[in-house]
């Protein structure tokens, strides 16, 4: 079981069952232990165009895949999303079985090396005494996390294996003082033959910027249902890591404004490195608990400030409300729709308290929403307690919000509970449910996602 809460499946499977028809629990749980057979890049069309992107991947992984002696995989645009890129996953592999010895990465390193990722030397745990470098290893996850860093032996832990590669770096280079750094281990047999991207989207000699965004295909998603214009001011009440902001920041043109918010420094850290990476300038992050973004009268101390001056305040927390034009909130959730999930030791107590931290959430992003403005609510979770149910809390709490469509629907519809009504689920977009059935393209194989467009109704 890819949870470490039996329960917790059974949550997931049996609201499956209800809404979506009959998936068997074995598939559900080897849905969640492996990777999207599609690897989604979203284009920086500030720096660059998505003909031109295609073109350099496209012969990147000719010379990648030339030295694996396979086919590369093929690049393509996206039918309905004009700013990503889709490249399929080969799959049908020949089984790849583990050898002696046996090197441990961390969990974190593992499920990239699931989606396509070398190891690098930080994720390193452990090399048995008497590895060189040029051994051909094995590569285990530490699924528990209780590998002591620099264990010399043959670990006996839960472990997973995610394939074979070669050791570029000995254990004085990895496990002497200080951070190790660089690739360690070139994954020359992977379990799944996901390309290795990322290194691509980084290297742009000409421009500096980077050129893109691996990022799953409903996070790019987001960006679209806010539907954000030059001209507005835009709101990302969770912000971090950054993905769906510089989208937003690269929606706009880089014009208007973006405020991200997020409470921890480093993360805010995160957020100011990916837009200066990207080449974006309108976007500024501040670190601000996102439950306290709205104060509900002008402080005692502006009261004299005219209009206009109070007007140019809002461009720092906490704000007035009615105050954006888009608000985008990604909630803090459970996140059991990630793939690929390992093992995850989140227990159901845990995945039932989100709710009233989103709750939260919701109230401040309702408040600070202009009437005629538009907000997204989005989770990484299947959990209908994190989507749905907060969409139908919500609606009997603020009459003047209303679900609404956008313009890309490529989703299964929501769940129909509580005060939803038909047309609510099907402006809804869920993702990343299995199905035995039906054969899965890159709008159905991802990771499970839920997403809802709001408007506030002018009155």
């Amino acid at each position: 079981m890819p949870f470490a809460d039996d329960e917790v499946v059974d949550m997931i499977w049996q609201a499956m069952n209800e809404h979506e028809g009959p998936i068997s629990k074995e598939m559900l749980v080897k849905h969640l232990k492996t990777p999207p057979h599609f690897t989604i890049i979203r284009v920086n069309t500030v720096t660059t165009s998505k003909e031109i992107l295609r073109d350099e991947i496209e012969e990147a992984l000719s010379m990648q895949y030339s030295i694996k002696m396979i086919s590369p995989p093929v690049v393509q645009f996206h039918p309905k999303v004009h700013d990503i890129l889709v490249v399929k996953s080969n799959h049908a592999i020949e089984k790849v079985e583990p050898i002696y010895p046996h090197v441990m990465v961390g969990l974190g390193c593992a499920i990239a090396i699931l989606r396509g990722a070398n190891a690098y030397s930080p994720g390193i745990t452990a090399i048995p005494n008497g590895v060189v470098i040029g051994d051909k290893v094995s590569v285990f996850g530490d699924l528990l996390g209780q590998c002591k860093r620099g264990w010399n032996k043959e670990y006996e832990g839960k472990k997973y294996f995610v394939g074979n590669g070669l050791l570029l770096q000995n254990r004085q280079d990895l496990f002497s003082v200080g951070v190790p750094k660089g690739l360690a281990i070139n994954m020359i047999e992977p379990l799944f033959y996901c390309p290795s991207i990322g290194d691509i989207l980084l290297d742009n000699k000409t421009i500096g910027f980077q050129k893109g965004f691996l990022q799953n295909l409903p996070s790019v998603l987001c960006g679209h249902a806010l539907n954000p214009q030059p001209h507005h001011l835009v709101l990302d009440l969770c912000a971090a890591p950054g993905g769906k902001t510089t989208h937003i920041g690269s929606l706009m043109e880089n014009k208007g404004s973006v405020i991200a918010l997020d409470k921890s420094a480093s993360k805010i850290k995160q957020i100011q490195e990916n837009s200066a990476k990207l080449g974006l300038t309108n976007i500024t992050a501040f670190v601000q608990d996102s439950t306290t973004a709205c104060i509900m009268e002008k402080p005692e101390h502006l009261q004299e400030y005219e209009t206009t001056a109070v007007a140019s305040l809002q461009t720092s927390p906490p704000f007035l409300p009615n105050s954006f034009d888009r608000i985008l909130l990604d909630a803090p959730c459970s996140a059991l729709g990630q793939r690929p999930q390992l093992y995850n030791p989140i227990r159901l107590k845990e995945v039932q308290s989100f709710a009233r931290l989103q709750k939260k959430l919701f109230l401040t992003a309702a408040q600070l929403l202009r009437p005629g403005g538009r907000m997204v609510y989005s989770t990484c979770t299947y959990n209908i307690a994190e989507n749905e149910e907060i969409i139908d809390w919500a609606l009997g709490l603020f009459p003047s919000l209303r679900v609404t469509n956008f313009n890309i629907q490529i989703g299964k519809p929501g769940y129909r509970i509580g005060r939803l009504t038909e047309e609510d689920c099907i402006a809804m977009q869920r993702f990343g449910s299995p199905n035995e059935s039906v054969s899965m393209d890159e709008n159905s194989d991802t990771i499970g996602f839920f997403i809802c467009c709001l408007e506030k109704i002018l009155s």
